[in-house]
């Protein structure tokens, strides 16, 4: 067998991805390193307008791309997107499940419905889509999970409880997963971002002195951005990670390494 060089490791030729809440932010920066890579990305959103633009930009650009909208806590609508990716494409090899969702609430002032929103988008619908993605892969004996957490997994915010809560159970999941699917060819990982200066950040970025606690909090002194994910997403989805499994990968600027 050829010995693997770092192109062939990191190259993604043939594989489709399937990157949830692609439209923006992170996601967005995600699936476009994946298409640059050589995948066919298929991008996640609720919006088929958006996803087309963002279609058209990665194809302008030379890559591969379709698009599935649908809402990821519609568990029907899920497993019909993947099957009809199957069906077009031939197969699922790579879920990037990006999709979040946080509701900025008073802990005492936290619904049900708030509770069970944050948790079904951010955790819940993970578990469901990569139940249903991860079968076709063992059947193939080839895939890659990824989760994205946040350092918000291991420390708390104010306001944040349900969104917190929902990171902290989606590293379980990626745990769970991967002692389970290791010997099926699949490993699950997952990426934690620190705080990341995209649109959805946008209001508490423009808090007074919220932006600048956050800064001075980083040892890097910035915000990430989605393009500082893009290298670790490419080796998470690629067989330069092929003994790696069950882990969380943080980047966050140095954020949680200090008191």
């Amino acid at each position: 067998m050829d010995q693997p060089t770092p192109q062939t490791l990191f190259s993604l030729a043939g594989r489709v991805a399937l990157v949830t809440g692609a439209s923006r932010g992170l996601g967005w920066g995600m699936a476009r390193a994946l298409a640059g890579a050589g995948a066919r990305v298929v991008l996640n959103g609720r919006d088929p307008a958006t996803l087309a633009a963002r279609q058209a930009e990665i194809e302008a650009a030379g890559g591969l791309a379709d698009v599935a909208a649908f809402d990821v806590r519609d568990r029907q609508a899920g497993d019909a997107a993947i099957d009809a990716i199957v069906a077009r494409h031939g197969a699922l090899d790579i879920l990037v499940n990006n999709a979040a969702f946080g509701v900025p609430r008073d802990f005492f002032d936290i619904s049900d419905d708030d509770w069970r929103l944050s948790l079904d988008v951010a955790l819940d619908a993970c578990f469901r889509l990569s139940q249903k993605a991860a079968a076709g892969m063992a059947a193939r004996g080839w895939g890659r999970i990824v989760m994205i957490s946040s350092v918000n997994a291991r420390i708390g915010r104010a306001t944040n409880t349900p969104y917190i809560t929902a990171k902290a159970g989606l590293e379980g999941l990626t745990r769970g997963m991967a002692a389970e699917l290791a010997t099926r060819g699949i490993t699950v990982n997952a990426i934690a971002p620190g705080y990341m200066a995209t649109d959805i950040n946008t209001v508490f970025r423009a808090q007074p002195g919220r932006y600048d606690w956050i800064l001075n909090r980083t040892p890097m002194k910035r915000w990430g951005t989605a393009d500082d994910l893009m290298g670790a997403t490419l080796f998470l989805c690629s067989d330069a990670s092929a003994f790696m499994t069950g882990q969380v990968m943080v980047i966050d600027g140095g954020m949680t390494v200090v008191i």
